[in-house]
């Protein structure tokens, strides 16, 4: 085999000298990009369960208790009433329970202490607490708490929107 000249070993061990600097930069680059490569999976796989939860929210919401009610009014001080709801709260003096107004409901149907969203004929909509009871509300009927007599029978009788938003103790 010839003799390579003197200088080449130096020149051989200067180039791998600087590609094994440059192999050294670039393992560190791939494990900089291997950990930004985990910390971005670790970010999709957190936004995907975000995603999820999130779906399966507007789903429950869509799915919500929504149904077609047949609604009435009722006051404090009609004949035979004593004022005082079911839950035993005075309503002599007000139509709203914690800022919502007062209904009655069949507890079998809307628990008691229920809030729900009442949209009525036109598209008015209220929230409401289910705080009473009456004799004849049964199944899918609702009796709205009014001030007077004239309120109540303006309102009348008229099917209804109720959404369940917060269900009561039953």
């Amino acid at each position: 085999m010839p003799e390579l000249p003197r200088e080449y070993p130096l020149y051989e061990s200067d180039e791998i000298g600087r590609l094994s600097v440059k192999v050294a930069s670039l393992n560190n680059e791939l494990d900089e990009a291997e950990a930004e490569i985990e910390r971005l999976t670790n970010v999709i796989e957190t936004l995907e369960i975000e995603l999820s939860e999130a779906k399966a929210l507007v789903k429950a919401k869509e799915s919500a208790s929504i149904s077609t009610y047949e609604a009435t009014a009722y006051t404090a001080r009609c004949e035979g009433c004593s004022g005082i709801t079911k839950t035993g709260y005075d309503v002599r003096n007000t139509i709203y329970y914690e800022g919502k107004r007062v209904i009655a409901v069949d507890p079998s149907v809307i628990p008691l202490y229920s809030t729900v969203k009442v949209t009525a004929t036109g598209g008015d909509s209220f929230e409401a607490v289910a705080i009473d009871i009456g004799g004849a509300i049964k199944g899918n009927r609702i009796d709205v708490l009014y001030a007077t007599k004239e309120e109540a029978r303006k309102f009348g009788r008229q099917e209804i929107e109720v959404e369940i938003i917060n269900e009561g103790k039953r």
